[in-house]
């Protein structure tokens, strides 16, 4: 190729082969002009190659044998555009990888590169390679994805131009090696696969992945709250006291950017991080998909498949983003998994609202039950609303479980930090100045005095309405329950304080969750989405609080 020319070449292959680690070091660990979600990639994500600016990359996401999925056609579409191609394999599965991607694309005529990866599990002989190379008539490059060095990109890097036309069918393909035996942890992950030690596991992992994180943010969060009110707040309180009514609604009123904006910012972005890290690490070191693939079996039985599960554990992160990753669920269960995240997936705010409100009522444990809870109604739910089967198992194989990395680790936590604070918090700081505004009108109060009849209902008293109010707003509306340092939490008795977190949390998804659902899926499916929500919360809520009731009293 000209040295002026420009050229792009999409990075295609199956799941967990390697691609986007690939992506991050050829381009010098860009973002691109689209990111990552959560390390899995929804999105096709453009970026330069660092050593030649000429060359242009695409990350597309992993195709799913005869899958349906948004992203697998969205990989599908892409490649007839482009005439360059990558193909990204396991070096241990090549055959049948270039066996499964030649039934899916269009090859014939393309110029195609291929690189086998997970050098580090199998590397074939030299000789081996040479029969590969020509019997493929097309550059071919065994590496490790995670640590290319220097001489691996350079072998990669020549190889673009070095590029030859796909003329290979499937007969051809089946002369190439089978796949072999490679290295791995086996004593783990035979455990993992095991019919009854894999759920297991996977369960006790899941768990972890989630009470760490969350016992950590919480009392990093109750430690720091009295101190910044001491230090930060408080001084701003006194500054703008000299300002006008509205001037303070709007800044330190009850939702006010800089007194609900910030104590909601202090109890959601340690979850937000340690929830990252967390996901993260669990994504890089391969764990994730065996906890998906061991879960299966049972996930099936509410409609929803392993990998369905990825966006529900991201919900626990940020609803929005796991709106976007049910792009890659089959279609016949994305409506299922879209429902399950937005009543069973308790986002960052949701959590760190939870936990203040628990906490400043004196009983922090009591968010253990609740999110049990708000799991299993939300998986009865989703059985219940959402009738289509979940579709057969795909082809496709498990990844190696490997150590974690810090590039991709720290990259990952990078896209979700910067997620957080250049989408979430802009849209949260908006609401809180439409909901002051409200509030300045009075029109809070209307709303509130309309549900109130609602509330009796759940033997709830009417000065929890606002709280429940705005939770449809943002989930941490119901933070706005903490006013005079938990003194109308503490009035009310422990299993009053369970059941308005519980409809706080379930009579709607926030607004910004809609509109996600909404801009995926239409208006109509968005509205629907909302319509059984409410309904399944309406009446678990008086289940459960005529049960609390008759226990408590």
């Amino acid at each position: 190729m000209s040295a002026n020319s420009k050229q792009t070449f999409a990075l295609v292959g199956l799941e967990s082969v390697g691609k986007s680690a690939i992506f991050r070091q050829l381009t010098g660990n860009q973002a691109g002009v689209e990111t990552n979600i959560k390390g899995s990639t929804v999105v096709l994500t453009a970026g330069f190659i660092k050593e030649a600016p000429t060359i242009q990359i695409v990350d597309t996401p992993g195709i799913r044998y005869e899958d349906d999925s948004y992203t697998t056609k969205m990989t599908l579409e892409q490649t007839e555009d482009l005439d360059q191609l990558i193909l990204v394999v396991k070096g241990s599965r090549l055959k049948e990888e270039l066996q499964l991607l030649e039934d899916q694309l269009n090859l014939r005529g393309k110029n195609i590169t291929v690189i086998a990866t997970h050098k580090d599990k199998y590397h074939p002989t030299e000789k081996e390679k040479q029969f590969i190379r020509g019997l493929l008539n097309v550059p071919v490059n065994w590496c490790n994805s995670r640590l290319l060095d220097s001489v691996d990109l350079k072998d990669i890097l020549e190889s673009f131009s070095l590029s030859s036309e796909w003329k290979l069918n499937r007969h051809i393909l089946e002369f190439l090696p089978s796949e072999k035996e490679s290295k791995r942890d086996n004593w783990f992950e035979a455990l993992m696969v095991h019919r009854c030690f894999g759920p297991l596991i996977s369960i006790v992992l899941m768990i972890c992945m989630f009470a760490f994180p969350v016992f950590l943010a919480y009392l990093f969060s109750s430690y720091f709250e009295p101190i910044t009110e001491n230090i930060i707040i408080a001084p701003l309180e006194n500054i703008f006291m000299n300002y006008s009514d509205w001037t303070q609604e709007l800044f330190i009123g009850q939702y006010g950017v800089l007194t609900l904006g910030w104590f909601s910012f202090l109890w959601a972005f340690p979850v937000v991080i340690l929830m990252g890290i967390s996901t993260s690490i669990t994504e890089e070191t391969g764990i994730q998909e065996h906890i998906t693939h061991a879960l299966d079996p049972y996930l099936r039985k509410i409609g929803l498949t392993g990998r369905d599960l990825i966006p529900v554990l991201t919900g626990f992160g940020c609803n929005v983003v796991a709106v976007m990753q049910s792009r890659s669920c089959s279609s016949c269960t994305r409506g299922a998994c879209i429902s399950m995240i937005s009543f069973g997936s308790a986002c960052s705010y949701q959590i760190g609202a939870s936990l203040s409100l628990f906490g400043a009522a004196g009983y922090p444990l009591l968010f253990v039950p609740y999110i049990l809870v708000l799991f299993f109604v939300g998986a009865l739910h989703t059985r219940l609303w959402q009738k289509n089967d979940a579709p057969s198992a795909m082809v496709s194989s498990l990844p190696y479980l490997q150590r974690m990395t810090w590039r991709g680790t720290v990259f990952r936590v990078k896209t979700i930090v910067k997620q957080f604070l250049l989408q979430a918090m802009p849209i949260f700081i908006l609401i809180c100045l439409i909901a002051s505004a409200l509030n300045y009108f009075d029109v809070i109060d209307i709303l509130s005095v309309g549900i109130a009849p609602l509330l009796g209902i759940f033997s709830l008293p009417a000065e929890v309405a606002p709280g429940v109010v705005f939770s449809i707003f943002r989930k941490d509306g119901m933070m706005i329950l903490n006013e005079g340092q938990g003194s109308l939490l503490q009035s009310i008795e422990v299993w009053q304080l369970f059941i308005v977190v519980y409809l706080a949390s379930t009579i709607s998804s926030c607004l910004v969750t809609l509109y996600s659902i909404t801009k995926e899926l239409g208006y109509k499916y968005a509205l629907s989405t909302f319509s059984k929500q409410f309904i399944t919360s309406i009446v678990s809520t008086f289940i459960l609080s005529m049960i609390l009731y008759a226990i408590y009293n």
